[in-house]
């Protein structure tokens, strides 16, 4: 999965969590009101060690290509 998309995927299921009453109160005081109910704490920190493994993979595959690119490179002299 690209950055790009992930970033779009944290950003979408954090909205997602947080517009569910189960798991985010909004206090229509203001934001400094506002929080994480106990299942929503959990369902974040379920999200984010998911997310996490997406991310490991992506920067493995950029340095994997990075790699390449390098051997590539040697190889044609330039």
């Amino acid at each position: 999965m690209e950055k790009q998309a992930i970033k779009e995927l944290m950003y979408g299921g954090v909205k997602e969590i947080m517009n569910n009453s189960r798991y985010y109160y909004r206090s229509s005081t203001g934001r400094q009101f506002s929080s994480f109910t106990e299942n929503g704490k959990m369902a974040i920190q379920e999200f984010v060690t998911e997310i996490a493994a997406y991310i490991t993979d992506a920067e493995n595959a950029e340095l994997d290509q990075r790699a390449r690119n390098m051997v590539l490179k040697e190889l044609k002299g330039n």
